[in-house]
C-alpha cells in the first residue's frame, strides 16, 4: 500500500508508544502504593490485644492469653473398707485392748495413705477399748481399796460388833481390840482363849495389836522380846494416865513359830490384867 508500512507475514500491527488510543504493550500499569503506616483501603486493620488475636508482645514475639478457669478434679473413689479398723471395732468391743489400740492407729494411717473408708470402725474400736481401760481402773481402784480395808482391819482390827453375852470361845486369830478374856495363863502353844462382855468379871482386857518388824527372828525367845517391847511401848502410850496404871501387868499373846509369824504378819496381842490377880469388872480407865 503506498505511503503505509508493509508488515511481513501478515502480522498484527503493534501499538506504538506515544499513540493515542493504543496500549503501551512494554509497561505494565501499577497500583498506586500504600503509604507506610496508613491502612489500605478496604482492608480493616485488626487491632492489637483484642481477644481473638494475637497479643505481641516485647520484640514482635507473640503472647498468649490467660486462660479461663476450669473445674477442679473430683478426687477418686474410696478404694474399700480397711481391713484393720474392722479388727480394731471388733477387738475393742471384746475388751482386747492390747490389740485394739495398735490396730486402730494403723488402720488410721493407713486409711490416709490409701484412700480406704473404715475410719468411724477404727475410732470406734478405740473408744470401745477406751471405755474397756476405764472399766479396769476402775475396777483395780476398788479392790486395792478393798484390799487396803481388809488389811488395815487383819493389821489392826477392832471390834466394832456386839460383844458375846456369854463367854465364847474363839482362836487367837480373832481376838480384837477391846476384848476381854475369862481367862489367861502363860503358854507357849495357846491356840483359843474366852471372851465375854467386859461389864462382867474377867481376868484381861485387849489394849493393842503390833505388828513386828521383818521376817520370823529364829526362836521363840527373840519372838517375845520383840512382842513384849512394842506392847510394853504401846500400853505406855494409851494407858500411862490411867488410875489403875501401877496394877497392871503386861499378858502378851506372840507368834510361836515361823508359820503364824507369817500367817499373821508378825502381828501380836497386848493385854493387861491386874497384878494382884484380881478379877477386872470393866474397861481399864484411860
Amino acid at each position: 500500500m503506498i505511503g503505509g508500512l508493509v508488515y511481513p507475514n501478515d502480522q498484527q500491527p503493534q501499538g506504538l508508544p506515544g499513540q493515542p488510543g493504543q496500549p503501551d504493550y512494554g509497561q505494565i500499569p501499577q497500583p498506586p502504593q500504600p503509604e507506610y503506616g496508613q491502612p489500605q483501603p478496604g482492608y480493616a486493620q485488626p487491632a492489637y490485644g483484642q481477644p481473638g488475636q494475637w497479643d505481641y508482645g516485647p520484640g514482635g514475639q507473640p503472647g498468649y492469653q490467660p486462660m479461663p478457669p476450669g473445674y477442679p478434679m473430683a478426687p477418686p473413689p474410696p478404694q474399700g473398707t480397711n481391713g484393720l479398723a474392722i479388727a480394731t471395732l471388733i477387738l475393742g468391743l471384746l475388751g482386747a485392748c492390747l490389740l485394739a489400740v495398735p490396730f486402730g492407729i494403723i488402720a488410721l494411717t493407713q486409711i490416709k495413705q490409701r484412700n480406704q473408708t473404715g475410719r468411724g470402725l477404727a475410732i470406734g474400736g478405740l473408744v470401745a477399748s477406751g471405755v474397756w481401760a476405764l472399766i479396769v481402773v476402775i475396777l483395780v481402784a476398788v479392790g486395792v481399796v478393798n484390799d487396803s480395808d481388809t488389811s488395815a482391819s487383819q493389821d489392826n482390827p477392832i471390834r466394832t460388833s456386839a460383844l458375846p453375852d456369854s463367854p465364847t470361845s474363839i482362836s487367837v486369830d480373832e481376838v480384837k481390840i477391846g476384848d476381854c478374856l475369862q481367862t489367861v495363863e502363860e503358854n507357849n502353844h495357846i491356840r483359843k482363849v474366852t471372851v465375854l462382855p467386859c461389864d462382867s468379871a474377867h481376868d484381861a482386857e485387849v489394849i493393842a495389836q503390833v505388828h513386828l518388824t521383818g521376817s520370823w527372828p529364829g526362836s521363840l525367845d527373840a519372838s517375845f522380846q520383840q512382842a513384849n517391847d512394842a506392847c510394853l511401848d504401846e500400853i505406855d502410850k494409851q494407858l500411862s494416865k490411867s488410875s489403875m496404871y501401877d496394877q497392871l501387868e503386861t499378858f502378851i499373846l506372840y507368834p510361836a513359830n515361823e508359820t503364824q509369824w507369817n500367817k499373821l504378819n508378825g502381828r501380836a496381842t497386848c493385854m493387861v490384867h491386874d497384878a494382884s490377880g484380881k478379877k477386872l469388872t470393866g474397861k481399864v480407865p484411860r
